[in-house]
């Protein structure tokens, strides 16, 4: 059964959840919970909880801590199903997670982390969650959560193969780029990652700095961008030719 064959009581506790688990990060909610946000009866609820539960949209638990009270899960990835998706995507865990990145960490195969990364964050949302240990496995859609200001030298043989990154709002706004127009230059001291205009650009940057990568950068909308990834050369070295 689709989400639109559903009775707008199941619709309601659905959207309800999805809506907490995207935007305010509470991935596990109670009964009560449901119901205050809802406004639905108990019995509608119950009922309600029921019928998404055979259909496979939530999933409930009892609560270790409330004895024979339960507590529910939206599952994002039968809500927002993603198969499309194959590759690596790099997840800007430095900052709250945009919906768009909770997306991904539904639907990803595994996910990864660094150790710059607390994983409980991030224990809600994946299938199947490991620590970082620079090996990325085989599998069609990963995804790894790191800091960008802590883990793109670890990351740096990564950079290259990553489809996608997906940095949240608060980092867009902190650093001063767009990840919605695509224009990005976000320099790390070190690294940097920038959108080139065009050949003369990049011929300029490379007398300062290696390219170590590129990164394909999906945006909201759908388009998408090349992005350079650069590391700043030690002054005592020239630059190399460029062929």
């Amino acid at each position: 059964m689709s989400v639109d064959r559903l009775t707008p009581a199941q619709r309601l506790v659905l959207y309800y959840m999805a809506f907490e688990a995207l935007y305010n990060g509470r991935v596990w909610l109670t009964f009560d919970d449901i119901k205050q946000g809802t406004g639905l009866s108990a019995r509608a609820l119950r009922s309600a909880l029921v019928k998404l539960r055979e259909m496979g949209y939530i999933n409930s638990v009892i609560d270790p801590l409330r004895g024979r009270r339960h507590l529910h899960k939206v599952l994002l990835d039968r809500l927002y199903p993603m198969p499309e998706l194959k590759g690596v995507f790099l997840i800007d865990g430095s900052a709250d997670l945009t919906p768009e990145a909770i997306k991904i960490l539904s639907n990803a195969d595994i996910v990864l982390y660094t150790d710059s990364v607390d994983p409980k964050r991030l224990e809600g949302y994946a299938r199947a969650l490991k620590r970082f240990d620079g090996r990325v496995p085989e599998a069609g859609l990963v995804a790894i959560v790191f800091n960008p200001l802590l883990d793109l030298e670890r990351l740096r043989d990564v950079v290259g193969r990553a489809r996608y990154i997906c940095a949240s709002n608060s980092v867009d706004k902190a650093l001063g780029s767009c990840l919605a127009c695509g224009i990005v230059d976000v320099d790390y001291g070190k690294f940097r990652i920038k959108t080139i205009a065009d050949e003369r650009e990049l011929d300029e940057l490379v007398k300062r700095y290696d390219v170590r990568g590129t990164i394909m950068l999906q945006t909201c909308d759908g388009k998408r961008y090349e992005l350079v990834v650069l590391s700043r050369r030690d002054k005592a070295a020239g630059a190399p030719p460029r062929s």
